[in-house]
């Protein structure tokens, strides 16, 4: 991300938990190394042009569309374009004598996609464009490092449709340290366009894909934390300009938006310093051999049909969770588990701390999800478990909002279904849940979930 600033404690702080503004600053930007040439492939249908630079990671650093030819992504740094970034501990993230560009040290480890903060590209080691798709295959960059090649791999998968972008991401974690962190918010992925594309939209309110008003998210970009969080109850957000013309980007699983606008310019320059941004959200565990995958689509055109064309393509249905290969987006902390991938069930070891399991931000109706079937093994002694739920606008998981009901020792799945109805606080639109199995610590507990599913009404 960007943003130009002095180290300060009240930003890495902020950062420490997930995301990063980032911008160098005018003194850091000199005598830094001269960028290679552009090495440019594109893929291109009649109606949108993308194009992946080759000589930075394959991140995108070109988008336009027929009626609009002009690229709207904007590269002033190594920070922006359209990239994939992750995030872990530890903070500061050290490699040898090696230490972080203390402006970003609350980071963590970083890698991103296109170079680090001291303009070193990451480096594309594979690449193949059909004219259908396009592959590109990256060693990123640490981003608060000096010229140190993250751990891992990047992927990425790219087809176009009329004016949709559809992209797979694939991070491949290659990590000594194998240390558990505590959940990291992720870019899925960062995306900078020029500062013409001032207004970030998305529909915020309870009423979902009901041609409700939609919202202009605004942000303080002089803030230690510049960007606005935010929950797309469509799960889509749109960078458009005073014309309501721009790109969106769509997240079906998701929901948790990140964004803004940094600078007082309104410029169409891609490298002029102000910059719009915008990023779906996922918390994560990001283990150190994690094999992460995620789609996420785009769209060019006026915000209309945007919005038609990406509620169309949303998932009506209430949330299922089936973890027989990877967490769904969950997170774990109090406890630990045996890793990704699953085997067909999230297995959890309980610690000295009461586990707490939460949910990604998702958003679906109390009226059309009365009931939650959840697949369990347990063992242990019998003991209280408590099922909270969030509705929107809610801070954070509340007593009042949560059920409990009784969890029993066996050797084999059982299925709880769970009467959310009957709470008079589960209504309206809902946009999470977290999970404790055991009222107290219960060191050297055992469960294993299959899934996690909701009966729609009939």
């Amino acid at each position: 991300m960007t943003y130009p600033c002095h180290p300060n404690r009240r930003l890495n702080s902020w950062l420490a938990g997930g995301l990063a503004p980032w911008l160098l600053t005018a003194h850091a930007l000199a005598a830094q190394p001269n960028l290679p040439e552009p090495r440019m492939t594109f893929l291109t249908n009649d109606q949108v042009r993308i194009g992946m630079d080759l000589a930075l990671g394959g991140a995108i650093t070109f988008i336009s569309s027929q009626d609009h030819p002009g690229n709207i992504i904007n590269s002033a740094d190594l920070g922006r374009q359209i990239q994939m970034s992750h995030y872990s501990g530890p903070w500061p993230f050290e490699v040898g004598a090696k230490k972080p560009n203390p402006q970003w040290a609350g980071l963590g480890w970083n890698p991103i996609q296109t170079g680090d903060c001291h303009m070193h590209p990451s480096q594309v080691v594979g690449h193949r464009n059909d004219g259908r798709e396009l592959y590109v295959k990256c060693i990123p960059m640490q981003w608060p490092l000096d010229n140190v090649p993250g751990d891992c791999v990047f992927e990425t998968w790219t087809t176009l449709e009329g004016p949709v972008i559809h992209m797979r991401f694939r991070c491949t974690n290659q990590r000594a340290d194998q240390t558990t962190y505590r959940p990291c918010a992720q870019e899925l992925p960062a995306v900078y366009t020029i500062s013409q594309l001032s207004r970030l939209m998305a529909y915020t309110g309870d009423q979902p894909f009901t041609a409700a008003a939609l919202t202009h998210v605004g942000n303080d970009w002089h803030a230690p934390w510049p960007w606005t969080r935010f929950t797309a109850t469509e799960r889509w957000a749109a960078l458009v300009d005073t014309n309501n013309w721009g790109l969106g980007v769509f997240k079906d699983d998701g929901g948790e938006f990140h964004g803004g606008i940094y600078g007082d310019g309104r410029s169409a320059d891609p490298k002029h310093a102000s910059t719009a941004y915008v990023a779906p959200i996922h918390r994560e565990n990001f283990d150190h051999n994690i094999v992460y995958e995620h789609r996420t689509d785009f769209m060019v055109g006026p915000l209309d049909a945007i919005r038609h064309r990406f509620n169309a393509m949303a998932t009506k249905a209430p949330p299922a969770w089936r973890f027989a290969v990877d967490r769904q987006h969950w997170t774990l902390t109090g406890a630990t588990d045996q890793g990704l991938p699953l085997p067909g069930a999230w297995h959890i070891r309980f610690g000295n701390q009461k586990p707490r399991l939460e949910g990604p931000t998702q958003c679906w109706r109390a009226e059309h999800s009365p009931t939650l079937a959840m697949a369990i093994t347990y063992a242990g002694p019998a003991t209280k478990a408590r099922l909270f739920w969030k509705r929107l606008g809610d801070g954070g998981y509340d007593a009042k909002r949560s059920l409990d009901f009784d969890l029993v020792p066996a050797d084999k799945i059982r299925s709880y279904h769970l009467a959310l109805a009957a709470s008079p606080e589960y209504r309206g639109l809902i946009t999470g849940l977290a999970f404790e199995p055991v009222a107290e610590p219960k060191p050297g507990g055992q469960i294993a979930i299959e899934s996690i599913i909701f009966t729609p009404a009939p």
